[in-house]
């Protein structure tokens, strides 16, 4: 290679370097932008959504904050379900979902908000900051229902707050659709050429779900998700105490949520099936973060 040659080589690899490290530069300072994308989150038109039988609540959170919220309170006995929506979504759909039968049917209260930062909410969202807001909603729960039980649902992002909440407080089940086992696996697995580790908000979950205080504990992925890819919801249900892990073939990532609704209250209601069912088996390739295919 002649001197010329190797010159050329030398500013293509330097401008390379300059150009990925500017990259990194401006992922590490918008990474919450990219986490909590609630700018883009439109709730107006899911307002209407909401029926009667909900309260409209405002939770005061201790750090001064004040988030939207939607109460129902659960009949005589029944358990409650604090839900946690996704990093691109809204409380409403949740609302609709978990107000509407088979859970209605049997009494189940809900209580689910808007995080820090989201439409209808003040403050900036974080980690630190959406665990507050979990706690001051199951506070509120405690508050109005206080001989129901907790049923911790999640998707998506709100798996991350699900897990922290199922470890400090009792639950009937913690269920949680297309979870992660922490956000820099995402990362890995989606954006391998960023450094995950230099994020702020790492929602350890595999090391939070194993002291679960959760009777049931059921995960639920699809296939199809490229989001969070399925061998992510599977190397959290390894780490998990005990659990069922359903496998979900055409879903992905958004129409994963509610299919397997009525195998869930199942759940709640009767405890795991004494012989799993092949629904129940963590299915698919090897994870490919171990394999070092990603």
């Amino acid at each position: 290679m002649t001197q010329s040659a190797v010159r050329v080589v030398g500013g293509i690899a330097i401008i390379s370097l300059v150009l990925y490290g500017l990259v990194v530069a401006f992922a590490y300072a918008f990474q919450r932008e990219m986490v909590f994308p609630r700018r883009f989150v439109n709730a107006a038109p899911f307002q209407a959504m909401v029926g009667p039988e909900f309260t409209r609540i405002a939770l005061a959170t201790p750090d001064g904050e004040l988030l939207k919220g939607y109460y129902k309170p659960p009949h005589r006995g029944a358990p409650v379900i604090v839900a946690f929506h996704g990093n691109g979504s809204v409380p409403e759909p949740m609302a609709v979902r978990f107000g509407s039968d088979p859970w209605a049917q049997q009494g189940f209260g809900v209580l689910t908000f808007a995080y820090r930062g989201y439409p209808g909410s003040t403050g900036t969202p974080s980690e630190e900051g959406l665990l507050i807001d979990a706690e001051t909603a199951i506070a509120y729960v405690r508050e109005k229902a206080p001989d129901s039980r907790l049923v911790l649902m999640g998707h998506s992002l709100g798996t991350g707050v699900a897990v922290a909440m199922s470890e400090r407080h009792s639950s009937i089940g913690l269920v949680l659709e297309a979870p992660f086992s922490s956000l820099p696996d995402v990362v890995a697995a989606t954006m391998p050429f960023l450094p995950g580790q230099l994020m702020h908000d790492t929602f350890l979950s595999t090391r939070r779900i194993a002291g679960a205080q959760a009777d049931s504990i059921v995960i639920i992925h699809g296939e199809r998700d490229t989001v969070v890819p399925a061998f992510l919801g599977r190397r959290l249900y390894a780490a998990a105490p005990h659990g069922v892990f359903m496998s979900v073939e055409d879903a992905d990532h958004l129409n994963l949520r509610g299919v397997r609704d009525r195998e869930v209250l199942d759940i709640l209601k009767n405890g795991y099936a004494v012989e799993p069912s092949p629904l129940s088996e963590p299915v698919g390739s090897p994870d490919p973060l171990e394999t070092g295919a990603v």
